[in-house]
């Protein structure tokens, strides 16, 4: 099978997957899996907890954005744990009252 994939996103994959040490199909896979465990972050999110409210959402935002332009980047796995504990966090509270 081929994909057809535009020559700038082509050389990116091969870049991301060689600074991983691992092949373009092991590093979509990768890529795969992460977004899979993100969808089921939000799915069980969503379900445990009411939204948050509009502003804290865009202050959240908007601080990534900002971390994201000075260069701070975050891995998936260390992403969803922190989201998984903040959900945590906010279901306690929510139990609370």
């Amino acid at each position: 099978m081929s994909l057809e994939i535009s020559r700038k996103n082509e050389v990116r994959l091969i870049a991301k997957a060689q600074a991983e040490g691992v092949s373009v199909d092991t590093y979509l896979e990768l890529l795969m899996n992460e977004r899979e465990q993100l969808m089921s972050i939000v799915e069980r999110a969503a379900a445990r907890v009411a939204p948050p409210c509009l502003d804290e959402t865009q202050a959240k935002i908007e601080r990534g954005f900002l971390q994201s332009e000075n260069g701070e980047f975050v891995d998936g796995e260390s992403f969803s744990a922190r989201i998984l504990a903040e959900l945590d966090d906010m279901e306690r509270k929510q139990r609370a009252g």
